[in-house]
């Protein structure tokens, strides 16, 4: 039964990021989301008991992927400027290709929800980490010394967040994959202490 359960509720956080995706968090009803995923109201009701628990269960996937995927490049990089190239490619992929992921950020950006997620946090946590990365980048010599390692930071999450933006309004970040590796030899141009990595 519980795996039923598990199932019932993993079918709605995906029928939730679909609708999520589509519409508005002002716009989105529950019937919408019962809808999409072909589960009963009731069976709804009980996992979730209102939109804003479904909004937050929605962000907190979100977050968990998102961490997950940031993890997995710390983990396998040797040096800074690998680590946030990395990052930055595997964040891409997961934006372009998990629906929750999308739904997650859409509801992140949207004023007004009243959900009590830190929505805003993560950007401002991915420049920490990146001008984590950096600096170790100019110690393991993968970095040139001498940056600004805040503003090098800043600018390489612009430069990710802008992406990411333009691939949304262009084609619900299908593009966002290559367009970061378009970018990818200008963070390198900026970055590297190998003129030609």
């Amino acid at each position: 039964m519980q795996e039923r359960s598990i199932s019932t509720r993993a079918e709605l956080l995906d029928g939730a990021a679909r609708v999520f995706s589509r519409l508005t968090y002002a716009e989105a009803r529950l019937k919408d989301v019962a809808d999409e995923s072909g589960i009963s109201a009731g069976s709804m009701y009980f996992h979730f008991g209102n939109k804003v628990d479904l909004a937050q269960a929605i962000l907190q996937v979100q977050q968990e992927r998102m961490t997950a995927a940031l993890t997995e490049a710390l983990e396998q990089e040797p040096t800074g400027l690998d680590a946030l190239l990395a990052i930055a490619d595997r964040l891409s992929q997961l934006i372009a290709s998990d629906t929750i992921v999308q739904a997650g950020i859409k509801l992140g950006l949207q004023p007004g929800t009243g959900l009590d997620a830190d929505v805003n946090g993560p950007y401002f946590e991915w420049i920490r980490i990146a001008e984590s990365l950096i600096r170790q980048g100019v110690e393991d010599g993968s970095i040139k010394p001498g940056l600004n390692t805040a503003a090098a930071a800043e600018y390489v999450n612009v430069l990710f967040v802008g992406a990411q933006l333009l691939s949304e309004i262009e084609d619900t970040w299908a593009s966002f994959p290559k367009r970061f590796q378009r970018m990818r030899p200008h963070i390198i141009d900026l970055l590297s202490n190998q003129p030609d990595e």
